[in-house]
């Protein structure tokens, strides 16, 4: 395998739900047609986007049946279940709602396969530095991810009202420890900056704004300075549009996408998802950090069905037919992160409006 390579996978797909089995049958063939050695010893972390435990065709969280396909994959491998981990830091179950983890799917999955379910909230972390951080000198990481041997990044193909596509990188938010974990609240670090959080920088977007995708990008720095095995790949059979939680519709896409590199994985995923990675401001954050490529041109992209490359109108076919386009919410309804032109509109637009008001500029227009 090429770290910098983007290695996809497809099916055909045409309906906005799917079956257990065609999740699980999209990852496992995947995985089967890389070369890859998983480690001798030690547990292998599956690290999912399980941040509320909605039902599985939701399309909130990684698909359950997306997880057992890698099983499926890594045990033929001569890995056994026993050092197989499914695993977040999450918001915890809330039963009363409805989210657990037997209604997620995920408890059938791990009974099913004897694989270790483990939530990490409130279990131990590790003080790890960034390397040449901007807002965090160090981050505490759970164990569970610090200590594994392997590390798989499972999110799911979705948008999000802050990080517009919320992929590889922000699935990273879930290893990190209370309160730090917290990224997109304004934190403590935060609180000296004031009013200034809602002024907007030379990014075109809030201080706050920036700062949060710093964080993203400190939390990736931190993690890749472990220098632990991994490969993220992405559940994108079906993808969702919106917010990330409630507010949202899903969408036929028939695809994952496996890399090492979790910039060039997520870069390729927005732009399937009908979007410009070069304007999505976490990706422009992190490509000005030198923590990947975002432009699709210059990043390889290989079909594991043929093993060819694919570029320009090749991969420009594969893309959804309709945007998949995040949604932010402001006084009485919803507004688009991103223009007709490609450009993104300032997240909690009132907010920043609110201040511009206050200090005699014009307000910010959104759709």
């Amino acid at each position: 395998m090429n770290p910098n390579t983007v290695y996809l996978y497809r099916t055909d797909i045409t309906t906005n739900l799917a079956s257990f089995d065609r999740y699980r049958s999209l990852a496992s063939e995947a995985l089967s047609r890389l070369d890859f050695n998983p480690p001798d010893s030690g547990t292998i972390l599956l690290k999912a986007n399980a941040t509320v435990l909605f039902p599985a065709d939701k399309r909130v969280i990684t698909h359950p049946g997306f997880l057992a396909g890698i099983a499926d994959a890594l045990i033929p491998r001569d890995v056994s279940p026993d050092r197989i981990v499914i695993s977040d830091g999450q918001s915890g179950e809330q039963p009363e709602k409805n989210h657990t983890w037997i209604n997620s799917g995920y408890q059938s999955v791990v009974d099913e396969l004897g694989v270790r379910l483990a939530p990490m909230n409130g279990t131990s972390t590790k003080p790890v530095d960034v390397p040449n951080y901007v807002v965090f000198q160090h981050l505490p990481i759970y164990t569970e991810a610090t200590d594994c041997s392997f590390f798989f990044n499972v999110p799911l193909a979705k948008c999000h009202n802050l990080n517009c596509t919320t992929l590889s990188v922000k699935n990273l938010m879930g290893i990190l420890g209370r309160p730090e974990r917290h990224l997109c609240a304004i934190q403590d670090i935060d609180e000296p900056y004031g009013d200034d959080l809602w002024r907007l920088t030379d990014s075109g977007l809030s201080l706050f704004e920036d700062r949060f995708y710093q964080k993203l990008c400190d939390t990736l720095a931190a993690f890749r300075s472990l220098s632990i095995p991994r490969l993220a790949i992405v559940d994108g059979l079906i993808g969702r549009d919106g917010t990330a939680f409630n507010e949202g519709d899903n969408y036929p896409l028939g695809w994952t996408l496996i890399g090492e590199n979790e910039v060039h994985v997520d870069a390729i995923g927005t732009y399937l998802m009908g979007l410009d990675p070069k304007q999505t401001p976490y990706l422009r954050f992190a490509n000005d950090r030198g923590l990947g490529e975002i432009n699709p041109a210059k990043i390889e992209v290989t079909d594991l069905a043929t093993n060819c490359s694919l570029a320009g109108i090749e991969l420009a076919s594969i893309k959804s037919d309709r945007i998949l386009m995040p949604i932010s919410g402001r006084k009485g309804g919803y507004y688009d992160r991103y223009r007709t032109d490609g450009s993104v509109v300032p997240w909690r637009i009132d907010d920043v409006n609110a201040q511009r008001e206050k200090d005699g500029l014009s307000l910010i227009p959104f759709v």
